[in-house]
């Protein structure tokens, strides 16, 4: 099982290196969005942590959407439509070892991703390094896994590649809108915050925000300052996190075994 997973990762590497959308648009974006948007923020501190580390930690938020689920619908559906997966599940490799691929896929491009954010935040614009890189690693990991498994479900009701659009484009946005990215989630009214508090990217960027600066974003009320956080006492925090991206993923996993087709839609 180990061998067919590799095997499909290095297969599903390849093509992910080969196709000039995919580079461009789920590897490249996030990176000239963390290069360039530190640089018109004006400066200030918002609850805890300046502007350019909003901006650097929203754009990590920000790869889990494109890379995780946004590039990896677009695939699954070309790959369905050129009858790729169809061919690929008459061979010898199981059905758990090509959507182990195609995730471990994710997963490496994500943290490369995140290597080079962190490298420019800290070369170009000066920005600390993540008090807490291990809390910043596993939270990204697991919010690239769950939206993975949401890739995977939701190309099952995507008719072609054309349509794509139609569940990216929501993705996106409320990743922008619930991530801080733009305005932080604490200051939001409290029936938002209540129905942020069940999506799945507002815990990913209450993780990376919490691993990055170093202070409970988790608990964190309007415009307060969080208190700081030591190694240990970022997971804690991040319990209950962690109990809405288990819950994502079983949801997702489960909807996937439902919805995903090996075999091309027509009309």
């Amino acid at each position: 099982m180990k061998a067919y997973t590799l095997s499909q990762f290095l297969l599903s590497q390849k093509i992910f290196w080969r196709t000039p959308a995919s580079v461009v648009v789920a590897f490249g974006l996030p990176l000239l969005f963390g290069g360039l948007m530190p640089l018109i923020m004006p400066d200030g501190e918002v609850g805890g942590a300046t502007m350019s580390v909003y901006m650097v930690t929203g754009v990590i938020v920000m790869v889990v959407a494109m890379t995780g689920f946004l590039n990896l619908v677009e695939a699954l559906v070309g790959r369905r439509q050129a009858l790729i997966l169809k061919r690929l599940r008459g061979t010898e490799l199981p059905d758990l070892a090509i959507f182990g691929g195609e995730i471990l896929t994710v997963i490496a491009v994500g943290l490369l991703q995140l290597v080079l954010l962190i490298a420019m935040a800290k070369l170009l614009h000066g920005i600390d390094l993540p008090a807490d890189p291990a809390l910043l690693v596993v939270t990204l990991i697991a919010g690239l896994a769950v939206f993975a498994a949401l890739a995977v479900a939701a190309s099952g009701r995507v008719p072609g590649q054309g349509t794509t659009v139609m569940v990216s484009m929501p993705v996106l946005l409320l990743t922008i809108g619930f991530s801080g990215f733009a305005y932080p989630v604490s200051e939001f009214p409290g029936w938002l915050r209540a129905v942020a508090a069940v999506l799945p990217i507002t815990p990913i960027a209450q993780g990376v925000r919490t691993a990055y600066v170093g202070r409970d974003f988790v608990h964190q009320t309007g415009s307060a300052v969080p208190p700081e956080v030591g190694v240990l006492e970022g997971f804690q925090v991040m319990g209950s996190g962690w109990l809405v991206l288990a819950a994502w993923l079983v949801a997702a996993l489960w909807a996937g075994k439902r919805w995903f087709r090996w075999e091309p839609r027509r009309g």
